[in-house]
């Protein structure tokens, strides 16, 4: 059905709808009221208790055809009860007296899309988009129904990022900025290549993603790489190379009742290079619950586990002691207030069993960020973005290391804090600089210390 009657006239259509309500009432008030197009979301309420208000409200209906607020809580309440298609024509039959009410429009095009009419689904949300005095909440709900509707539409996705750049490090090698420490309650004076040095390194990064919807309903393959290399002015002990693979279906719970939630399985590997020798490889698994709660707020879960063997390098002779299972977990929220203003939170839990309990460590920690989009200062290109987030983690090792106190575990207590400005040329193409501190206490001297980074590069996607 179009979104818009505008061709038949206020009186006529009024007449009609009221003629069409008593007909359907009289004669098939079962069909209307009780057919299921996809599994019901009761939420704890019984279907009966949700029928019995369901007759009420279209006893209501007969009475108040015209009444927006009963016609919404009766399509509610239909939609709950898997009922799609009687929600839609109690609603579509609303826009004979709210002609082009945004509301109205948005409701039609969510039904639509639940009941996979994607196209249908389509024409309302654009009539939504195109309304006057439409609230940044609907139109960043109508703007992610529309990038669904596209995906839906494709059989296969690939999609990619590329960046290079420049980073200035004040402590490139994470080393102590005082040059005595003490070991085992004795003072010890370090070379200049163990204590903190800057450095400059060029690098770059990508990654790549492919998606291919499988024939069976509601799941898909997905696959991807990403990458990162850099290369030091001064200190080639910290040359990179690291890589990592990941492959596995991922299903859409909305045949589960379940609307606008995924889970993803992922197999994963990764590898990396320090000054050319292999330093790192690993192997295992994830997974990945994701919840678009609204239109505006997200909730994602993510827990991995891998198994991670470590090879002695040039200037790291015991890295192969790092060997052993590790275990992952995040939970992640974002919303956006406004158009212009996003926050995000993450809490992170990580576990390491090395093959020595002083490399084995348990490690919790928060992250919380926010984002500011604003119009580009000059030209008509896209917003341009400021974001700034700050993460705080407490990391508890289980035995002492007896090279440094044989009394007492390390603990490290680690704040980051990050600045992030885009400058888009393009939609395609950005101009990305950052600033960052890290800061590390530590019970070992030699385990403590600060950084600061500095970086710009270009970033493209495709």
């Amino acid at each position: 059905m179009a979104p818009h009657l505008s061709a038949v006239t206020r009186l006529t259509l009024t007449a009609l709808v009221n003629l069409f309500a008593t007909v359907t009432c009289i004669t098939t008030p079962t069909w209307a009221q009780s057919s299921e197009n996809v599994a019901p979301r009761t939420d704890g309420v019984s279907k009966d208790q949700i029928q019995e208000e369901r007759d009420r409200l279209f006893q209501v209906m007969l009475d108040r055809p015209n009444d927006l607020d009963v016609a919404f809580a009766y399509a509610a309440l239909s939609s709950q009860a898997g009922d799609l298609e009687g929600a839609i024509a109690t609603l579509e039959r609303m826009l004979i007296y709210a002609p082009g009410l945004p509301r109205l429009q948005l409701e039609l095009g969510v039904l639509y899309y639940r009941l996979g009419a994607y196209e249908t689904a389509r024409q309302y949300f654009e009539a939504t988009r195109t309304a006057e005095r439409v609230p940044a909440e609907v139109n960043a709900r109508v703007s992610q129904y529309l990038a669904a509707i596209d995906r839906q539409g494709k059989v296969s996705d690939f999609s990619g990022t590329f960046g290079t750049g420049v980073r200035y490090q004040s402590n490139a090698n994470a080393g102590p900025t005082n040059s005595i420490v003490i070991l085992n309650g004795l003072p010890y004076v370090l070379d200049g290549q163990t204590t903190a040095g800057e450095d400059v390194n060029a690098f770059a990064n990508g990654a790549v993603r492919y998606r291919r919807d499988l024939d069976e309903q509601g799941v898909a393959l997905e696959a991807g790489a990403s990458g990162y290399a850099a290369g030091y002015d001064k200190r080639d002990s910290l040359n990179t190379a690291a890589a990592e693979f990941f492959i596995g279906p991922t299903f859409d719970l909305a045949r589960f009742g379940l609307d606008d939630r995924s889970l993803s399985v992922f197999l994963v590997s990764s590898g990396v290079l320090l000054e050319g020798d292999r330093y790192l490889g690993s192997v295992g698994a994830s997974t990945t619950f994701n919840w678009q709660m609204s239109a505006v707020d997200n909730l994602s879960a993510l827990l991995a586990y891998r198994y991670e063997d470590y090879a002695n390098t040039k200037s790291r002779q015991t890295a192969e002691r790092q060997s052993g299972n590790r275990f992952d977990a995040q939970l992640s929220y974002s919303r956006y207030l406004s158009e212009k203003f996003s926050l995000n939170a993450k809490l992170l839990a990580s576990r390491k069993d090395a093959r020595d309990g002083y490399l084995s460590s348990t490690e919790v920690g928060g992250v919380l960020g926010g984002a500011w989009r604003y119009t580009a200062p000059f030209g008509d290109g896209p917003a341009w973005i400021l974001a700034l987030d700050a993460g705080l983690a407490q990391r508890d090792y289980d035995d002492p290391d007896a090279m440094i106190n044989a009394a007492q575990a390390q603990q490290d207590t680690e704040l980051t804090i990050n600045l992030r400005h885009i400058l888009p040329f393009t939609e395609t193409l950005a101009l990305v600089g950052e600033a960052g501190y890290r800061k590390v206490w530590s019970n070992y001297d030699l385990k403590a210390f600060d950084n600061i980074n500095l970086s710009l590069a270009v970033q493209s996607t495709f």
